[in-house]
C-alpha cells in the first residue's frame, strides 16, 4: 500500500516537473476529439433528425406526377404491389392577393403520408373549412392563427382563414424551384387546403370553355346535377410503399399501368430531400478529412512525447527494479500517465465540442431547413473515436517502458548512452557539404543519425502546413466558385422572373421596356438506359446576358445544331459530343431525339442547353418564363412579373448559403494554429531535452550560448522548410479531394488556392517555429554542464 501511494505521488510530481510536456499531450488530444466530437455531433444531429421526423411524419417514398390522377387511377394504384398507400393533391402556383408572396398550394383529400407537424393551430381534417399555412413564411411575415388571406390563382380569389400553421416533411429544404439556390421564407412558402376549398368558379368556366356553352344560364340548363367533386383534377400523387428495395420496380410497373403519367420520382430527385442530404454528404466529406488529420498529428506528437518522457525516466525505472517492485506494477505505473492524460483530454473533448461546437454549428444549418425537432446527437463513433486515442496513448506508453523493463536494474540504473555508428559518416565531407560551417555540419549529422526525431518534426509540419493550406483553399475555392457563378456566366444585374399565367399584352410591353432578352426553363425525363433522369432545359435567348464556358472557363458560343449539355451530366449519362439523347417535357408524352452538338461547364447546374431558334425548330413553342437586363429598374409592382431580383441579392444569398462552411473553415484554421504551435512547441522540448548532452560537450569545447542557440534553431528551421515543402501540395491535393468527394451532383468546379493562401502557410509556420524556437532557446543558458556530462558517466 505504501509502494503504491509512493508511486501515486511520483506520478503527480512527475506531471508537474514535466508540466509543459504533459500540457501539450493534454491540447492535442483534447483538440482532436473536441473538433471530431463537435462536428459529428451536429452532422449526426441533422441526420438522425431528419429521419426521425421522415419516419414519425410518413415521407412519400414516390411522387406521380400526371394530367390527372382518377379515381380509377387511385384504386389501381392502391392495389399495386408493393403499394402501402397513395394520395391524390392538386398543386397549383398562386400568391397572397396584394403581396409579392408566391405559395405553392396543395388541395388535398386526406393527410396520412407527408403528414402536418403542426407548430401552431389544428390538425388537418376533410370537414374543415381552411387553410394550413407554411410556418416559417407565416413567422417572416407576420401570419397568425384566425388571421385571413386571399390566394389568387388567375383571375380567381380563394379567401380562407388560417387554421394551422405547418411544417411538412417533403418541404425540408423549401424552394420555389430548381432556379432558386436558398431558400426565401418572405416571398415564398406552401398552403394546405381541403379539394373542396378549390374554386368552383374554376371548373365551370372550364366545363364552359371546353363545350362551348353560350353562358352560364345555358351551363346550369345543359348541365344538371353538377357536382363538381365530379371535375376535380389531381395532378400529383404520393405513395408510401412497404420495399424500398424494389422501389425501382414499382415506379415501372406505375409507368406501365396508369395512364397519363408524365413523371414518376422518388426520394433522391425530390429537391428537398436531396438538398439536404448533400448538405449531410458534404459535411460528412470535409469534416472526415478535417478530423481524422486533427487526430492523426495529436496521435504522432503523443506517440513522440511519451517516448521521449519515458526514455529519461530509464534511471527512475532502475531504481524502482532496484526497490523490488513487480514488473506489472511499474508497468501500470508509467501507463497511467498516458491514461490519465489522454483519458481527461478525451472526455472534456467529446463533451465540449459536443455541446458546444456542435449546436453552434447545427443552429446555423438550420436557419436554412424546416425540421420542427431537432437536436445534437453523440454516436457511438464519437466515443469509440476517444477510447481508441487514450488505448494508442497507452499502448505507445507501455511500448516505450517495455524494453527497458527488460533490462536488468542495474543497466537501466544507467542512462542509455547514444548509439554510435560503426559506419563513418561521410555526407559532410564530400563536394560543397564540406566546405558548410562547423553548426551546419553538425545539424545534418545530428538529423540523419536521428532520424525518427526528424520524421516525426517533418510529419507535424506537414500536416499543420496542409491543414491551414486546406482552410484557406476552401475558403479560396468557394470564392472562385462565386466569380465563376456571378461574374462570368451571368452577365445581368437583374433577374425578371415571369409570372406562368401573363399574358401577350403584358409579355409585349415589358419587351418593349426593356428588351427582348429571354429564357425559359423546361423539365424534361431524359431516357437513360432502363432508367429515367428527370433534369431541366435551359432555352436561352440571351446569349448576351447567360454565357457558357469550357472545361477551362474560357467563353464558348452555343449554335442552334442541337442541345449543349454540361460535362458533369455528360459524364453521368455516358454520353459525348455527337451522341443522341431522348428526352421528353414533363406533362407531354412525345419523346424527342437531339444530337449533342457540344460540352459546356458550369459550376453550379448540370443541365441541358439550348437556343430558342433550335427549341422552335423541334415544333414546340417558345415562352419565356424569365428576363435579364443590365440597367437598374426603377418599377416595383410590374404587370406579368413574379420577382425582380438583383445580382447582388443573389450572390449575397449564396454567401449565405456557405456561410456555414466557412463558419466551419474559420474555427478549423484556428485550431490549425493552435495545433502547429502546440506541435512546434513540443518538438522543440523534446530536441532541447535530447541535445542536452551534446549542447554541454559544446560549451566545454568553447562554444558560446548564442552559436548554440543558432545550432538548436538552425535546425529546427531546416525541419519546418522541408514540412512546408512538402505539405503544400498535400494541402492542395486535400482540398482537390474534399471537393471532388463532398461536391453534389449540381456542382462542378475544381479546387482554386491562391498564392497568397500559400504565402500565409509558409509566414505562419514559420513565424511560429521562429519565436517558439527563440523562446526554448534561452533554456541553452541554463544547461548544467557538469550535471548533463555526468550522467552519462
Amino acid at each position: 500500500m505504501v509502494k503504491m501511494k509512493s508511486l501515486s505521488k511520483k506520478l503527480v510530481r512527475d506531471i508537474l516537473s514535466n508540466k509543459s510536456q504533459f500540457i501539450t499531450i493534454f491540447l492535442m488530444v483534447f483538440l482532436g476529439v473536441f473538433v471530431f466530437s463537435g462536428i459529428h455531433a451536429y452532422m449526426d444531429g441533422m441526420k438522425e433528425s431528419a429521419d426521425k421526423y421522415y419516419e414519425n411524419n410518413n415521407l412519400q417514398d414516390i411522387w406521380v406526377v400526371s394530367e390527372n390522377i382518377s379515381k380509377d387511377d387511385l384504386i389501381k394504384l392502391k392495389d399495386l404491389d408493393n403499394v402501402k398507400d397513395v394520395e391524390r393533391k392538386l398543386v397549383i402556383n398562386t400568391t397572397i392577393k396584394d403581396t409579392d408572396i408566391n405559395i405553392d398550394t396543395n388541395f388535398i383529400e386526406s393527410n396520412n403520408i407527408s403528414k402536418f407537424y403542426v407548430k401552431d393551430g389544428t390538425k388537418f381534417s376533410s370537414d374543415k373549412k381552411g387553410v394550413w399555412l407554411d410556418y416559417y413564411l407565416a413567422k417572416n411575415r407576420g401570419y397568425n392563427v384566425g388571421d385571413e388571406i386571399t390566394l389568387k390563382y388567375q383571375d380567381y380569389e380563394i379567401k380562407e382563414e388560417i387554421l394551422g400553421l405547418i411544417e411538412t416533411p417533403d418541404h425540408v429544404y423549401a424552394v420555389k424551384d430548381e432556379t432558386e439556390i436558398f431558400p426565401n421564407h418572405n416571398n415564398f412558402g406552401y398552403a394546405y387546403l381541403n379539394i373542396n376549398e378549390f374554386p368552383e368558379e374554376y371548373i365551370i368556366d372550364n366545363i364552359i370553355k371546353e363545350m362551348n356553352i353560350p353562358s352560364r344560364k345555358m351551363f346550369d340548363i345543359l348541365v344538371k346535377d353538377f357536382n363538381k367533386e365530379d371535375y376535380y383534377i389531381f395532378n400529383n400523387a404520393i405513395i408510401d410503399i412497404d420495399d424500398t428495395s424494389k422501389l425501382n420496380e414499382t415506379k415501372k410497373i406505375i409507368e406501365e399501368n396508369i395512364k397519363d403519367v408524365v413523371a414518376v420520382t422518388d426520394r433522391d430527385s425530390s429537391l428537398s430531400y436531396s438538398g439536404y442530404n448533400s448538405e449531410i454528404e458534404e459535411g460528412d466529406t470535409y469534416s472526415g478529412v478535417f478530423t481524422m488529420l486533427f487526430l492523426f498529428i495529436a496521435i504522432l506528437s503523443v506517440v513522440t512525447t511519451m517516448n521521449r518522457f519515458v526514455k529519461k525516466q530509464r534511471t527512475q525505472i532502475g531504481t524502482l527494479k532496484a526497490l523490488g517492485l513487480k514488473k506489472l506494477k511499474i508497468v501500470k505505473h508509467y501507463i497511467s500517465f498516458g491514461v490519465y492524460i489522454s483519458l481527461i483530454a478525451s472526455a472534456l473533448g467529446v463533451v465540449a465540442g459536443a455541446f458546444s461546437l456542435g449546436p453552434f454549428f447545427l443552429n446555423m444549418e438550420m436557419e436554412y431547413f424546416e425540421i420542427p425537432e431537432y437536436s445534437i446527437v453523440i454516436n457511438p463513433i464519437v466515443y469509440i473515436m476517444a477510447i481508441v486515442v487514450v488505448l494508442v496513448t497507452t499502448l505507445v506508453t507501455y511500448l516505450s517502458c517495455r524494453k527497458i523493463l527488460k533490462e536488468s536494474a542495474a543497466d537501466a540504473l544507467r542512462i542509455n548512452m547514444p548509439k554510435v555508428k560503426k559506419a563513418k559518416f561521410t555526407l559532410t565531407s564530400k563536394g560543397i557539404l564540406k566546405n558548410l560551417s562547423v553548426s551546419n555540419k553538425w545539424n545534418l549529422r545530428d538529423m540523419t543519425r536521428n532520424k525518427g526525431r526528424s520524421i516525426m518534426a517533418i510529419v507535424g509540419i506537414i500536416g499543420c502546413t496542409m491543414l491551414l493550406v486546406c482552410a484557406f483553399g476552401m475558403l479560396d475555392t468557394m470564392n472562385s466558385y462565386l466569380d465563376w457563378e456571378f461574374n462570368k456566366l451571368c452577365n445581368f444585374d437583374y433577374k425578371l422572373s415571369l409570372k406562368s399565367d401573363y399574358k401577350d399584352s403584358e409579355f409585349n410591353e415589358i419587351v418593349t421596356k426593356y428588351g427582348n432578352n429571354t429564357s425559359q426553363t423546361i423539365g424534361i425525363e431524359i431516357e437513360n438506359g432502363d432508367n429515367k433522369e428527370p433534369n431541366t432545359i435551359v432555352v436561352n435567348n440571351a446569349l448576351d446576358y447567360l454565357k457558357y464556358t469550357d472545361h477551362n472557363k474560357k467563353y464558348i458560343d452555343i449554335d442552334s445544331s442541337g442541345i449543349w449539355i454540361t460535362e458533369k451530366l455528360a459524364k453521368k449519362l455516358h454520353v459525348s459530343v455527337g451522341d443522341e439523347v431522348k428526352w421528353h417535357k414533363f406533362g407531354e408524352d412525345k419523346w424527342y431525339i437531339s444530337t449533342i452538338s457540344g460540352l459546356n461547364r458550369d459550376p453550379q447546374n448540370q443541365n441541358v442547353n439550348m437556343t430558342k431558334e433550335y427549341l422552335e425548330s423541334l415544333g414546340v413553342e417558345y415562352r419565356a418564363d424569365t428576363m435579364y437586363l443590365k440597367e437598374k429598374i426603377n418599377e416595383e409592382n410590374i404587370p406579368g412579373v413574379n420577382k425582380i431580383q438583383d445580382i447582388s441579392t443573389l450572390r449575397e444569398g449564396m454567401e449565405n448559403m456557405l456561410s456555414t462552411l466557412k463558419t466551419v473553415i474559420v474555427i478549423l484554421i484556428l485550431v490549425a494554429i493552435i495545433l502547429g504551435f502546440v506541435i512546434i512547441y513540443n518538438l522543440g522540448v523534446l530536441s532541447l531535452s535530447e541535445k542536452e548532452y551534446q549542447f554541454a560537450t559544446l560549451k566545454v569545447l568553447g562554444f558560446s550560448s548564442k552559436k548554440i542557440k543558432r545550432i538548436f534553431t538552425k535546425q529546427n528551421v531546416w525541419l519546418a522548410i522541408i514540412g512546408i515543402i512538402i505539405g503544400l501540395p498535400c494541402g492542395y491535393f486535400m482540398v482537390d479531394f474534399i471537393f471532388k468527394m463532398a461536391l453534389s451532383d449540381s456542382y462542378d468546379f475544381n479546387a482554386y488556392v491562391k498564392l497568397f493562401t500559400y504565402l500565409y502557410a509558409i509566414v505562419g509556420i514559420i513565424i511560429v517555429t521562429f519565436f517558439v524556437n527563440k523562446f526554448l532557446s534561452k533554456k541553452v543558458n541554463k544547461i548544467d554542464m557538469v550535471s548533463s556530462l555526468k550522467s552519462n558517466e
